[in-house]
């Protein structure tokens, strides 16, 4: 979908997910959950309880969207992200999106975000996501994209660009 205009911003591009992508798309999941190491649990139980979660989280995606497309998102040759998607005929859907916490802050989000919008807009369909509450970061992201609240739930809130 989107490979083309990711080729705009100097060293990024993507490519669909293969099995062989799971153990790195594992780590990205659990670099984003760094609260379970701060419960002062054991590291065994700590990481149990992160795959257990990451597990689930692919079940509910599978269920939830299995149309959806997965991509790794490469910057320099560099596996360095992960970009899922789930495109129908009403809306394109960001089912999950993430940046190692290395490479963040360099305009990578930014360049990924522009080239969703950009098949969108040309598809004519307006791009929904769900984020944490507690994920300020990536609210700030969006809304610089021109993303809105649609909803909000005690975990959850809805953005939709336009």
């Amino acid at each position: 979908m989107m490979l083309a205009e990711l080729n705009s911003f100097k060293g990024l591009s993507a490519r669909i997910a293969i099995s062989s992508d799971n153990g790195f798309l594992a780590e990205l999941f659990y670099s984003t959950k760094t609260f379970f190491y701060e419960l002062g649990l054991p590291l065994d139980v700590a990481q149990s309880m992160l795959e257990q979660q990451y597990r689930l989280q692919q079940v509910s995606y599978r269920e939830q969207y299995p149309n959806a497309i997965t991509y790794i998102l490469f910057y320099q040759q560099q596996a360095v992200g992960k970009l899922m998607l789930d495109t129908n005929e009403h809306r394109v859907h960001l089912v999950d999106f993430i940046i190692a916490p290395s490479m963040r802050g360099r305009g990578l989000g930014s360049a990924v975000l522009e080239a969703v919008k950009l098949e969108a807009r040309q598809r004519q369909l307006p791009v929904h996501l769900s984020v944490e509450s507690e994920n300020t970061q990536a609210k700030s992201l969006y809304l610089r994209h021109g993303f809105q609240f649609q909803s909000r739930s005690d975990t959850y809130e809805s953005m939709r660009w336009p």
